[in-house]
């Protein structure tokens, strides 16, 4: 009775169609069961996937999530986008038309969303990524496909995947997002077939080590109709997106632009679901309708293209085909106030982390966040009394993936997307496991003495007031 309320719901939502007749209602509640007619080539696949969708979902049965038809539905991923003084494209502009220079000037810096063309169509992941690669590549490599309410990760096989992909009916598909690239050595591989883009040349949360930074990476195979509802990333960070095989429909709104009207609270009817396929179908038109003075900006992203997207602009996307993407959130000289503010509040213990770091490695950024501390009169958790917090804290300080115990030597940082915020004659990574080099004379462990508040005062003699003439000085508006 659940699946007829919610499909009768949907049917009603598209004013063409007549209200369904007693039969058509019973075909509906009947719809579900062709799940179990799938035909996968892998014996294992249709047990494997009824595990991972009991998982991932507990609001609908396994056998539910093809309740409402979507994948006879090719309309909705072919409807073409309509610009009007509302709806605008995403600005675009060719690779081979701008330097990384020039980005950081007319996008990066004050925050502009932009699709660049052709950024990564020179990757090796063009032809690794097929699925047909993939399959035999990693066939026997568990993936991460979702997470149980207890936040428990769940894991599917690659040939199950692909299998799946390749038959799936459901209106909102598995989608595999993979955070840990390098834990396993096979796994690993997968950093070989992609670089960092010359166009995002900075990564200042790697200034601390894998395991404690908070998650920045993301490998993505999505099957078509699968998405993501619209949301900001994680402390303000920007993040680009490179997809290599299929097409992407994105949709963003300007940071300002309330949550309730973004997530469509207010259009959303009883019964409805709230996944991708959802929102872009009929939740996003009648979002427009309602606020027609809200700014929406929409575009596709196909193979080879990267998306920037800034910090706090709120988005979601829709595969419009079956998608490999990699994605990732960084920080960066103009947005480095913003995040670390957020990161002092929002994740105490990565932020002590952080800090410590920066004053062992990269003096600049360590004078920068001292700045900002003393501005606002913020004390860091090691400054408060025992039992002390913050005046507006919301347990935030109870974040899991990092303790205060952690120490990073030198050699266990990477350079990569530090290179402008290290210090003078500061080396990372193999390089200084080879070489050995201490740590700067005269920067001491922030965990030494961390007790003493005077220890952390910043040092005026240390920044300029100068802009610095490589441009990494972080941005002060």
């Amino acid at each position: 009775h659940i699946a007829a309320t919610r499909a009768i719901t949907i049917l009603a939502m598209h004013g063409s169609q007549e209200a369904p007749s007693k039969d058509a209602q019973d075909s509906k509640v009947a719809a579900p069961v062709q799940n179990a007619d799938v035909k996968y080539k892998h014996r294992r696949t249709a047990v494997e996937i009824h595990r991972c969708r009991k998982g991932q979902r507990t609001d609908i049965k396994p056998t539910e999530w093809n309740m409402f038809g979507y994948a006879n539905r090719d309309e909705v991923l072919q409807q073409e986008i309509v610009y009007d003084s509302q709806t605008v494209p995403i600005p675009r502009v060719r690779r081979c038309d701008i330097t990384p220079e020039q980005f950081y000037k007319e996008y990066a810096e004050p925050g502009k969303p932009v699709i660049v063309e052709g950024a990564c169509s020179h990757w090796p992941a063009s032809s690794r990524w097929s699925l047909d690669a993939l399959d035999e590549r990693f066939r026997h490599v568990d993936f991460k496909v979702g997470k149980t309410d207890s936040g428990k990760n769940i894991a599917l096989k690659m040939k199950y995947f692909v299998d799946y992909m390749r038959h799936q009916q459901d209106d909102s598909p598995l989608y595999l997002f993979e955070t840990k690239m390098d834990e396993t050595s096979t796994m690993r591989h997968l950093l070989d077939d992609f670089e960092h883009p010359d166009l995002f040349p900075h990564d200042w949360f790697a200034l601390m080590n894998d395991d404690a930074r908070p998650p920045h990476r993301w490998w993505c195979i999505g099957p078509k109709r699968s998405g993501t509802t619209v949301h900001t990333d994680p402390l303000g960070t920007s993040a680009w997106n490179a997809v290599t095989h299929g097409v992407k429909r994105w949709v963003l709104f300007q940071p300002e632009t309330p949550k309730r009207i973004v997530k469509g609270k207010d259009v959303k009817r009883k019964g409805e679901d709230t996944e991708a396929v959802m929102y872009f179908d009929f939740l996003l038109p009648r979002l427009k309708q309602a606020y027609p003075d809200v700014q929406v900006y929409e575009g596709l992203q196909k193979p080879g293209d990267v998306i920037f997207v800034p910090g706090d602009w709120w988005h979601g996307v829709l595969n419009l085909e079956d998608c490999v993407a990699v994605t990732q959130n960084y920080c960066g000289p103009e947005n480095f106030d913003k995040i670390w503010c957020r990161t002092r509040k929002d994740r105490e213990k990565v932020a002590f982390l952080w800090l410590r770091n920066m004053r062992k490695f990269a003096p600049r950024l360590y004078q920068r966040a001292m700045e900002l501390n003393e501005r606002d009169s913020f004390r860091m958790r090691h400054q408060r009394n025992p039992g002390e917090k913050l005046s507006d804290d919301d347990d935030s300080s109870s974040d899991s993936s990092s303790t205060d115990s952690t120490s990073d030597d030198a050699e266990d940082l990477s350079p990569v997307g530090l290179e402008a915020a290290l210090g003078s004659g500061v080396v990372l990574g193999v390089p200084a496991r080879k070489r050995r080099v201490p740590t700067p004379q005269g920067i001491a462990s922030v965990r030494g003495d961390a007790q003493d508040s005077e220890s952390m005062a910043p040092k005026r003699h240390c920044i300029s007031g100068a802009a610095d003439p490589e441009g990494v000085q972080p941005n002060r508006s």
